[in-house]
């Protein structure tokens, strides 16, 4: 890694990877400093990721998980690395230049990120982007670098020579039409196809290790199990070594050769998947193994979580409808270059058609379907940030129209929690501040706001200083328990959750479901919450109904026990089928302990 030309450099590298291409993580600690004060992330945490292994880091919320893989690509600013080494082959990446990197990114380390919508360039199209990666060899891994990259050295003439190995790679990471995504703006793509997308300019450069932070979190279960088989299959066909940072322990083990578990920034578990969920040595690790095995089908029961600020109770729901979808179509224009080849001389594209669903007070209804079904887009409808096409959407039987229209009671009856939290809080303002501004825009009073923001807090679990903190600085966890917080802070009538928890980690995950329970108990009925999800395991212990949507239009309906014991379309028994589930052996791992751990979720 020492020689002055980057790109012979890569090459001699290239050369030696068939014996070596091993990351070796030892006694690394990260720090955070906000003014006089230092927050220690990742605290003499180990790991080892072999070539053509498929290794998981697991662990809750804020644990490290991200700050200690970002590090692996060298973008783990503004954190600093105190101590410790990170290995690839014989070369220390702590101490590697900026010259370095350009030339280890990429080609050495491909990085897919957590949230893909802010990773992409939005004012380019995936084609130009991922063909970019490709002449470049590897996509560089901050948004800046990728923007300079294009626009400095993109020529349309490239364009051609790397178009099939494009075409390749998107057919590879699951693209169902490879030509149309090359044309589209990431903008165009549900979060599923962006996901996938990135994933394939992650492996442009052909890397020797691919860091995965959450790749599947935002997806329908069925993409999900695509996504991890893909990595599944990489890893020994390219003999590419893998680490997956991931909150879900049931995908990890059904997919990946060995887990770490971190807990408060250290490694408190490590070991074989089977080794380690039948012998689990840290009670964080049972916590999890808990956790997931809860939020498995069938057993979906929630149950009353220490932290979670409330308990849940008995659902009262009533005939009376206060939404209702009424022959909702969306459709949106798009391109005639995309038209060609995607919608056969239709210039536009059908989110929604001709959809028509009624909420009832007090109820919660779960919108399910595959990635690009058109579930966020009936959210988005309800909550007037959309404008359909045609139909209507009523609540109590008046017309509210788009947010514009709407009076401020009617937009204080709607409460939103949208699938990317980061994206949906102002990176300017600490947490507190967003939660807080709901309050501001109703006419409360400053001392009730701060009384009322300190109590949603302790709700959704969020402690102070984190609340003091800003979106960048906190894990997407605590950003979606935040917006949350915010969604329910002028106890709306009606709750919008989109995708709610595919951000979070099981424990987390289940305290989350356990506190909307307990929301509907404590507002008797007055709180009608419709939850848009791939996850039929978390639809399936809130929902009293359910509908399911596959290419905009509504496949199959009915009430949450009867749908998930006797579905009749075949893509609901798909999402059912994609339900991870855990190991038996993870069954006589949970030590009697645990079952008192104060921590579980039992």
């Amino acid at each position: 890694m020492g020689s002055a030309t980057p790109s012979t450099q890569t090459e001699e590298q290239k050369g030696d990877v068939d014996t070596m291409a091993r990351l070796d993580i030892t006694n690394l600690t990260i720090t955070y400093s906000s003014g006089s004060r230092q927050q220690t992330a990742v605290d003499d945490a180990n790991l080892t990721v072999e070539r053509g292994d498929l290794v998981a880091l697991v662990g809750e919320s804020g644990a490290g998980k991200s700050t200690l893989s970002r590090a692996v690509a060298g973008i783990h600013e503004p954190a600093t690395i105190q101590s410790g080494s990170i290995l690839l082959d014989d070369r220390d990446l702590t101490t590697a230049s900026t010259e370095e990197w350009r030339a280890i990114r990429g080609s050495r380390v491909g990085f897919a990120f957590q949230d893909p919508t802010t990773a992409f360039d939005p004012i380019y199209t995936v084609g130009e982007q991922l063909v970019e990666a490709i002449r470049a060899g590897g996509t560089p891994v901050t948004g800046g670098s990728l923007l300079e990259s294009v626009s400095r050295r993109f020529r349309r003439r490239s364009f051609p020579r790397h178009r099939d190995r494009a075409i390749a790679l998107l057919e590879e990471v699951g693209i169902d039409d490879p030509e149309a995504c090359l044309d589209a703006y990431p903008s165009e793509l549900s979060g599923g196809q962006c996901q996938r997308a990135f994933l394939a300019t992650a492996l442009a450069g052909e890397p020797d290790i691919l860091v995965a932070d959450e790749p599947a979190s935002g997806l329908d279960a069925t993409t999900q199990a695509r996504v991890l088989a893909l990595l599944e299959n990489l890893s020994e066909t390219r003999d590419l070594g893998v680490l997956l940072v991931t909150h879900d322990l049931g995908l990890a083990s059904e997919h990946c050769d060995n887990i770490s578990v971190l807990a408060d920034g250290r490694t408190v578990d490590s070991g074989p998947v089977e080794e380690l969920l039948s012998k689990p040595d840290h009670t964080a690790t049972e916590s999890l193994v808990s956790a997931a095995r809860r939020l498995t089908l069938p057993d979906r029961q929630p149950v009353s979580v220490d932290g979670c600020g409330a308990s849940p109770g008995p659902r009262p729901t009533t005939d009376e409808t206060i939404v209702s979808v009424c022959g909702l179509t969306k459709r949106y224009p798009v391109d005639d270059a995309i038209v060609d080849r995607l919608l056969k001389d239709r210039s536009y594209l059908t989110a929604l058609d001709d959809v028509s669903i009624d909420v009832r007070k007090g109820e919660t209804l779960g919108v399910v379907g595959s990635s690009g079904s058109g579930k966020s887009t009936v959210v988005e409808c309800i909550a007037g940030l959309t404008e359909p096409t045609s139909g209507d959407v009523r609540i109590d039987g008046r017309s509210v129209g788009t947010v514009s229209s709407r009076d401020v009671e009617t937009l204080g009856r709607v409460g939103v929690v949208f699938q990317q939290p980061k994206s949906s809080l102002n990176p300017r303002w600490s947490l507190r501040r967003s939660i807080a501004e709901p309050l501001s825009r109703c006419g409360w009073a400053n001392d009730r706001i701060d009384e009322r923001v300190s109590e949603l807090c302790s709700l959704v679990d969020l402690s102070q200083s984190v609340a003091a903190s800003r979106p960048d600085a906190v894990s997407g966890g605590q950003a979606q328990r935040a917006a949350l917080a915010r969604a329910i802070a002028d106890d709306p009538e009606i709750l919008l959750l989109d995708e709610p928890v595919s951000a979070l980690d099981a424990p987390t995950r289940a305290a989350v479901v356990s506190l909307l329970e307990a929301l509907h108990a404590s507002r008797e009925g007055a709180t009608s919450t419709v939850v848009v999800s791939h996850d039929l395991g978390t639809v399936g212990q809130l929902a009293d109904r359910i509908v399911v949507l596959d290419d905009g239009a509504i496949v199959e309906r009915g009430p949450v026990d009867e749908l998930l014991s006797a579905p009749e379309h075949r893509r609901t028994r798909a999402l059912l089928d994609a339900v991870p589930n855990l190991p038996a052996a993870a069954d006589s791992g949970l030590s009697t302990a645990s079952s008192s751990n104060n921590q579980s979720i039992l």
